[in-house]
């Protein structure tokens, strides 16, 4: 099996554009997630009330809803507004 060197230069650039894209999307989720995931940690394991119950329902929400269930909910839900 020969390969043709000549098509993966012709379009390096564009595969080189999308690894860069694909780590960037990698970095902002991560970040996202830091984000959120540290308040909500931090709610969870408060004594009062008010701070732990929101978190607990988030949390429970998104861990009990089958994946497919969420994105149709926010894909048909959010054309809703």
């Amino acid at each position: 099996m020969n390969w043709n060197w000549e098509v993966i230069w012709e379009y390096f650039p564009r595969l080189l554009q999308g690894a860069l894209t694909t780590l960037e999307l990698v970095f902002i989720s991560g970040v996202a997630g830091l984000l959120l995931a540290v308040p909500l940690a931090l709610m969870r394991s408060s004594p009062r009330l008010y701070l732990r119950w929101p978190a607990f329902a988030y949390i429970f929400f998104f861990r009990g809803t089958p994946l497919l269930v969420q994105i149709f909910l926010i894909y048909y839900g959010a054309s809703q507004f």
